[in-house]
């Protein structure tokens, strides 16, 4: 099936990255929130594996499943996912339900090395990771809501990709992710941008930053708070 359509916005993928990575989830937040998506945050427990780490990009959506027996067929089915990746051909957030698994570690070091060769810029793993040093060496952004170095093999399988998954919510227990829907992360957590409407949350959010930007300038000169707070509207 060709999914590409799932990743054209009518801005290049790389400005996109690019232009929300000068922003800050809190902003997109508040601008997804003034848009009628109030539930667009990830949980709480979603965090970077070192503070300064940032993620901004569309979702390469997969869905992993407990596999107690070590299914063979998943497991060598898993290998081609990356070739999907590449032919998609823009640069990918490698997003995974786990199933809410808390077992294992569903993300490492392999994961990575194979995914940035096939496009992947970060990983949005709700579940666990590990191999965290060489991902901090590497300086390769991934948000996880845990870390151990327990083997998955036995324990969680692949299932599918490039379906609709949910991912645990900070405000509803699921937000739902479909391919290509825009990721973005900092220190303060997660966020879901729908497709459909990722050009629009970065355009307002800009205008709102640059707002934001002009207030803080005039608060630091000293000057009166209340009419500053009255000509934006900010604090």
């Amino acid at each position: 099936m060709d999914y590409t359509k799932n990743y054209e916005y009518g801005v290049p993928v790389p400005e996109l990255i690019e232009r929300y990575k000068q922003l800050y989830t809190g902003a997109v937040y508040d601008v997804l929130d003034h848009m009628g998506y109030p539930h667009q945050a990830l949980a709480t427990a979603l965090k970077p594996v070192r503070q300064d780490m940032m993620l901004a990009g569309p979702a390469f959506t997969i869905k992993g499943i407990p596999d107690i027996k070590g299914d063979e067929e998943l497991r060598t089915r898993r290998i081609h996912l990356f070739n999907e990746m590449r032919a998609l051909g823009v640069p990918l957030v490698d997003t995974r339900d786990c199933s809410m698994d808390t077992q294992a570690a569903h993300y490492g070091e392999m994961n990575a090395v194979l995914g940035k060769a096939s496009g992947v810029v970060g990983a949005v793993i709700d579940g666990g990771c590990r191999d965290t040093g060489f991902l901090l060496r590497d300086d390769f952004p991934v948000f996880c809501t845990y870390q151990n170095p327990v083997e998955a093999y036995m324990r969680w399988s692949y299932y599918d990709w490039q379906i609709p998954i949910g991912l645990r919510g900070a405000l509803t227990s699921i937000v739902p992710v479909h391919p290509g829907d825009f990721m973005f992360g900092d220190l303060d957590g997660v966020i879901v941008v729908p497709k459909a409407i990722a050009v629009e949350v970065l355009e307002r959010t800009e205008e709102l930053v640059a707002t934001e930007n002009r207030a803080r300038a005039e608060f630091a000169t000293g000057a009166d708070p209340v009419q500053i707070y009255k000509k934006y509207g900010k604090l």
